[in-house]
C-alpha cells in the first residue's frame, strides 16, 4: 500500500530553513510542518514500515534540490510517530523529487512507499 501526504500552499526551501535563523525558529517551523502532516496521517490506520521508498512531487518556484527540507522535515516526524525506525540508507531505499507542470501552483505531494 502507498500513502499519500499531499497538500495545497505551504512550503519551505532548504536556503529558508538554512539561512541563520536562530533555532527557536527553526523549532516553531519544524512545530508547524508536524501539525500538517499529522492532519494528513488522520486519513489512515496506523501503520509502521520497515524499509520504504519516497517521492516527492510538485509544483512551485522551488527548484527540486530546495525542496528537500519538506523531505526532511517528514522523514523526522515518521520517525517521531515510530512509523519509520531511522532515516538512514538501511531503512530509506531512495528519494525521489519530480516536479510536475501538471499540478496546481504550490501543490504538494509525498508517496511513501513500502519497500522489501
Amino acid at each position: 500500500m502507498e500513502y499519500k501526504f499531499c497538500w495545497q500552499g505551504n512550503h519551505i526551501s532548504l536556503n529558508e530553513w538554512y539561512r541563520g535563523e536562530h533555532w527557536t525558529k527553526r523549532y516553531n517551523t519544524k512545530k508547524k510542518w508536524t501539525v500538517l502532516f499529522l492532519e494528513i496521517l488522520q486519513q489512515y490506520k496506523p501503520f509502521k514500515l520497515e524499509r520504504y521508498c519516497l517521492t516527492l512531487e510538485y509544483n512551485s518556484r522551488l527548484d527540486p534540490s530546495n525542496t528537500i527540507t519538506m523531505v526532511k522535515l517528514f522523514e523526522d516526524f515518521l520517525i517521531k510517530r515510530d512509523i519509520i525506525k531511522d532515516d538512514s540508507k538501511k531503512y530509506c531505499r531512495g528519494i525521489t523529487i519530480t516536479p510536475r507542470d501538471d499540478f496546481d501552483n504550490k501543490q504538494y505531494c509525498i508517496t511513501l512507499k513500502p519497500q522489501l
